[in-house]
C-alpha cells in the first residue's frame, strides 16, 4: 500500500502559489527517533563493530530532525558553545526557500518547523559528508573534526608508497606431516591513507 501524503497549495505573502505546504508526518510514517536514544540503541546492540549504511542514514536522519540532540563545542580552554544540527539545517533549508520562492524569512522558517527528514534526505547528506571528507583531505590540508567532551580528533591525508612485503605461504608437507611454508614476497601498490592525530584534549583534567 502506498502511504497517503496530504499536499497542499501553499499561497505565499507574495502571491505566489506553490505545493510547498504538506503534512510532514506523512512522509515519515514514524515517530521521530531521537539520536540520544538511537546511539543507545545501536551500541546496545552491536555484536560486531563492521559499517552499516542502514543505521548511518538513521542516525543522519535523527540528527537533522530532532531539535532536542546538542553538542557542546570545546576549544582550548575548554567549553565554547552548544551546536545544534537541527537547527543549522533547517536554517540553511530555510534561507533556501526563501531565496527560491521568493518569500520572507519568518514565513520560510515557519515551513520547516517540526519538518521530519526522509530516509532518502538523510542518505544523500551522509554521501555529502563523506565525499566533503574525502574531497577537502585530498587538498592536502588537515581537517579539524571539532573539540567534544572528551576528543579533539583531526584528519590528513597521507601518501603510502609502494613496498614489498613477505607472507608465509603453504607450499607442501615435511616428511613429519607437519605443513612446509616458505617466503612469498608481495607487491602492495602505493596508496592513499588517513593519519588521525587524537592527543588527549586539554580541557580534559
Amino acid at each position: 500500500m502506498i502511504p497517503c501524503t496530504s499536499i497542499s497549495f501553499h499561497k505565499w505573502s507574495n502571491g505566489s502559489i506553490s505545493p510547498f505546504s504538506y503534512n510532514h508526518q506523512s512522509l515519515g510514517g514514524n515517530t521521530m527517533e531521537t539520536v540520544k536514544d538511537l546511539i543507545q540503541e545501536i551500541s546496545g546492540g552491536l555484536s560486531q563493530k563492521s559499517a552499516s549504511r542502514k543505521d548511518e542514514i538513521r542516525v543522519m536522519g535523527a540528527m537533522l530532525s530532532d531539535p532536542t540532540y546538542t553538542v557542546s563545542i570545546y576549544g582550548k580552554n575548554g567549553p565554547e558553545g552548544e551546536y545544534c544540527p537541527c537547527e543549522d539545517f533547517r536554517g540553511m533549508c530555510s534561507s533556501v526557500i526563501s531565496t527560491v520562492a521568493r518569500v520572507s524569512t519568518a514565513e520560510a522558517q515557519a515551513m520547516m518547523d517540526d519538518y521530519q527528514v526522509k530516509k532518502s534526505e538523510a542518505g544523500s547528506m551522509v554521501n555529502m559528508s563523506k565525499e566533503f571528507i574525502n574531497t577537502y583531505l585530498a587538498t592536502g590540508r588537515k581537517i579539524n573534526l571539532g573539540g567534544r567532551v572528551d576528543s579533539d580528533i583531526s584528519l590528513k591525508q597521507k601518501d603510502v608508497p609502494a613496498t614489498t612485503r613477505t607472507y608465509p605461504q603453504k607450499v607442501g608437507v615435511n616428511e613429519d606431516g607437519s605443513p612446509r611454508y616458505a617466503k612469498n614476497p608481495t607487491t602492495i601498490p602505493a596508496h592513499k591513507s588517513i593519519r588521525v592525530h587524537a592527543p588527549c584534549p586539554s580541557w580534559v583534567k
